[in-house]
């Protein structure tokens, strides 16, 4: 039985969301608290109108409203636009 993919179109990516649990001094912050915050995921694909500046593999930031959830085999992504990633974390060489 072949696995189905999901490939963005135009200027889409999709992100594989990273878990965080955002704990202060040993205390987990209800839920409202964390949607104020940004999300971190990781770039899976993405489309075939995405700049050269954004690639598979990179690790961005993105508002908790930003995109839509999907659900590829079981796994679940979020598909946004890429105007709707706030920020690259990056290493230094």
């Amino acid at each position: 039985m072949s696995k189905t993919f999901i490939e963005p179109a135009t200027d889409h990516v999709i992100i594989a969301e990273m878990p965080d649990e955002t704990i202060i001094d040993g205390i987990t912050l209800p839920d409202n608290v964390k949607q104020q915050e940004m999300n971190p995921g990781l770039v899976v694909f993405v489309g075939p109108q995405v700049s050269e500046y954004t690639k598979p593999e990179d690790i961005v930031l993105f508002g908790p409203y930003a995109g839509k959830h999907i659900i590829v085999n079981g796994q679940q992504f979020r598909l946004l636009k890429e105007g709707q990633i706030e920020a690259y974390l990056r290493k230094t060489q």
